[in-house]
């Protein structure tokens, strides 16, 4: 005998005279029948969105460190630079107070350009960069068959 293959009924198997045929408790039969497989993918699918979740978590984490990573290592190449831009000035004009006010206005200078500048230099290309790796990452999920739930 051959078995029987049984389809979750959808809206279109439902239309027309296909469902004045089907009597009332073949409905019936078929949840309390794949009420098992029904859990078991509400189970699977619960952990998979778990799983995205963590690696979301993970890929952001890990961005996030390794920016404020680049950020200190730029502060103390900056605060050495600093020190040593100060020291220079301070022996061509044999005092260590100017070289030193002059390294300080210099990145008085620095700090307000940034402050003008902000919205080129670091929101913009920030949005960019989110926007691309979240493509590139919606692409990652396509290539291992993985769809997103609106």
């Amino acid at each position: 005998m051959i078995p029987v293959i049984r389809r979750p009924p959808t809206v279109g198997y439902l239309s027309g005279e296909i469902s004045r045929m089907l009597p009332r408790d073949d409905f019936s039969t078929f949840f309390r029948e794949n009420k098992a497989l029904l859990r078991e993918y509400v189970d699977v699918r619960t952990e998979l969105l778990r799983l995205q979740g963590i690696r979301l978590l993970a890929r952001s984490f890990s961005f996030l460190m390794v920016g404020v990573v680049v950020v200190l290592m730029a502060l103390f190449i900056l605060f050495f630079l600093g020190i040593a831009f100060a020291y220079w000035i301070a022996s061509i004009t044999g005092s260590q107070i100017v070289g030193f006010l002059c390294a300080a206005a210099l990145f008085l200078v620095v700090l307000v350009l940034f402050i003008a500048l902000r919205r080129v230099l670091f929101q913009n290309p920030l949005i960019r960069l989110f926007i691309r790796e979240s493509d590139s990452h919606a692409d990652e999920d396509e290539e291992y068959g993985e769809t997103r739930q609106p």
